[in-house]
Protein backbone atom coordinates (compact mmCIF):
# COMPACT_ATOMS: atom_id res chain seq x y z
CA UNK A 1 0.00 0.00 0.00
CA UNK A 2 1.30 3.47 -0.76
CA UNK A 3 1.67 6.45 1.81
CA UNK A 4 -2.08 8.29 0.43
CA UNK A 5 -3.67 4.96 0.24
CA UNK A 6 -2.56 4.41 4.17
CA UNK A 7 -4.34 7.89 5.41
CA UNK A 8 -7.01 7.20 3.66
CA UNK A 9 -7.82 3.78 5.42
CA UNK A 10 -6.04 5.30 9.26
CA UNK A 11 -8.86 8.06 8.60
CA UNK A 12 -12.01 5.22 7.84
CA UNK A 13 -10.86 3.42 10.88
CA UNK A 14 -10.21 6.57 13.35
CA UNK A 15 -14.06 7.14 12.45
CA UNK A 16 -15.53 4.48 13.83
CA UNK A 17 -13.89 4.44 17.06
CA UNK A 18 -15.96 5.80 19.90
CA UNK A 19 -13.75 4.96 22.34
CA UNK A 20 -12.37 8.54 23.99
CA UNK A 21 -9.89 6.62 26.34
CA UNK A 22 -8.33 5.42 22.88
CA UNK A 23 -9.07 8.96 20.90
CA UNK A 24 -7.17 10.47 23.63
CA UNK A 25 -3.83 8.34 23.42
CA UNK A 26 -4.03 8.72 19.79
CA UNK A 27 -4.11 12.61 19.86
CA UNK A 28 -0.83 12.33 22.72
CA UNK A 29 0.93 9.82 20.20
CA UNK A 30 0.22 12.45 17.24
CA UNK A 31 1.49 15.47 19.36
CA UNK A 32 4.43 13.60 20.04
CA UNK A 33 5.37 12.73 16.16
CA UNK A 34 4.53 15.97 15.36
CA UNK A 35 6.38 18.18 18.18
CA UNK A 36 10.13 19.07 17.67
CA UNK A 37 12.26 18.29 20.44
CA UNK A 38 15.51 19.57 21.75
CA UNK A 39 18.28 17.96 23.20
CA UNK A 40 17.33 19.19 26.86
CA UNK A 41 14.04 17.70 26.43
CA UNK A 42 15.22 14.49 24.84
CA UNK A 43 17.83 14.67 27.92
CA UNK A 44 15.07 15.17 29.79
CA UNK A 45 12.69 13.00 29.08
CA UNK A 46 15.59 9.67 29.29
CA UNK A 47 16.18 11.27 32.73
CA UNK A 48 12.49 10.96 33.78
CA UNK A 49 12.46 7.47 32.47
CA UNK A 50 15.57 6.25 34.21
CA UNK A 51 13.81 7.84 37.80
CA UNK A 52 10.77 6.41 36.75
CA UNK A 53 13.17 2.68 36.63
CA UNK A 54 14.36 3.35 39.94
CA UNK A 55 11.57 3.78 41.39
CA UNK A 56 9.94 0.68 40.06
CA UNK A 57 7.60 2.49 37.82
CA UNK A 58 7.60 0.19 35.14
CA UNK A 59 5.91 -3.17 33.63
CA UNK A 60 8.04 -6.63 33.55
CA UNK A 61 7.63 -8.09 29.74
CA UNK A 62 5.09 -10.52 31.39
CA UNK A 63 2.69 -7.34 32.52
CA UNK A 64 3.46 -5.65 29.42
CA UNK A 65 2.26 -8.52 27.02
CA UNK A 66 -0.79 -9.34 29.45
CA UNK A 67 -2.00 -5.56 29.30
CA UNK A 68 -1.68 -5.75 25.48
CA UNK A 69 -3.83 -8.84 25.04
CA UNK A 70 -6.52 -6.53 26.87
CA UNK A 71 -5.91 -4.22 24.03
CA UNK A 72 -8.10 -6.75 21.68
CA UNK A 73 -7.50 -7.31 18.24
CA UNK A 74 -10.10 -7.06 15.21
Amino acid sequence: MDILTNKKWIHKEIDTINDTSFIEKLKHLLEFFNKPETDSEYNQEIDNALKNIEEGKFYSMEEARAISKKWGRK
